[in-house]
C-alpha cells in the first residue's frame, strides 16, 4: 500500500497546471467551483491510477521477458516529465483570464482536459515501477486492491490538500509568496522525476 500510496502522490504532482488553476480559482471563483475543480482533478486522475494498476500487474506477472524493455521505457517517460517540468513556464499571475463559469461546467471542463492529457497512462505506470511496487511485491491479483487503494489515498491527499488551501488561505497569503511556492514546485518536480528515472533504470538493469 505504501508504495501506492507514494505513487499517487507523486502521479499527482505531474498535473501542475491543474494545481495552478485550483490555486487561481481560489482568488477568482466562488467556494463551490473550487470544490468541483478539485473533486474533477481527484477523480481525473484516479481513474488513470485504477487502469494502470491492473494493466502493470499483468506486465509485471511477465516482467522477465520484458524487464529490460519496460524499464527502458519508464525511465524514457519520467526523463520526458522532467523535462516537461523545466521547460514549464513560471506562474507569474493568479489572476484568471478566462471567465470563471458555473461549478457544475468547470467540473466538466477540467474533467475532460485532465483525462485528455497525453501520457497520463505511462506515467503513472512508470512512477509505480520506480516506487518497486513489484519488486517488494508480488504481482498477484490478491495485491492489487491494497495497492490501487494507496494510489487513491496518495491522490486524495495532494488534490485535498490544495483544495483545502485555496479554499482557506489564497486570499490570506500575499500574492507573492503564493507565487514563490509555486514557481518552487516545478524545479523540485524536475529534479524528482530525473532520480525517478535513475531510479528505474537501476530496477530494471
Amino acid at each position: 500500500m505504501l508504495e501506492g500510496l507514494t505513487a499517487g502522490f507523486i502521479f499527482s504532482l505531474t498535473l501542475y497546471p491543474g494545481a495552478v488553476w485550483l490555486v487561481k480559482l481560489g482568488y477568482g471563483a466562488s467556494s463551490r467551483g473550487v470544490l468541483a475543480v478539485g473533486f474533477a482533478l481527484f477523480l481525473s486522475q484516479s481513474v488513470w491510477v485504477s487502469l494502470s494498476v491492473p494493466g502493470l500487474r499483468m506486465i509485471a506477472a511477465h516482467l522477465d521477458l520484458l524487464r529490460e524493455g519496460v524499464h527502458l521505457f519508464a525511465a524514457l517517460v519520467l526523463a520526458y516529465m522532467a523535462w516537461k517540468f523545466f521547460r514549464a513556464e513560471r506562474v507569474e499571475s493568479l489572476q484568471v483570464r478566462k471567465p470563471v463559469v458555473e461549478p457544475l461546467d468547470l467540473f466538466r471542463n477540467t474533467l475532460k482536459q485532465s483525462l485528455a492529457m497525453p501520457m497520463r497512462l505511462p506515467a503513472v505506470m512508470a512512477i509505480l515501477l520506480s516506487t518497486g511496487v513489484f519488486v517488494n511485491h508480488e504481482p498477484t491479483w490478491e495485491n492489487v486492491p491494497q495497492i490501487m487503494l494507496g494510489g487513491l489515498v496518495g491522490t486524495l491527499a495532494w488534490w485535498g490538500q490544495f483544495t483545502f488551501l485555496s479554499l482557506a488561505f489564497v486570499k490570506r497569503v500575499p500574492v507573492r509568496i503564493t507565487l514563490k511556492s509555486l514557481n518552487k514546485i516545478r524545479p523540485f518536480c524536475s529534479g524528482l522525476f530525473v532520480c525517478l528515472a535513475v531510479i528505474v533504470l537501476l530496477l530494471g538493469f
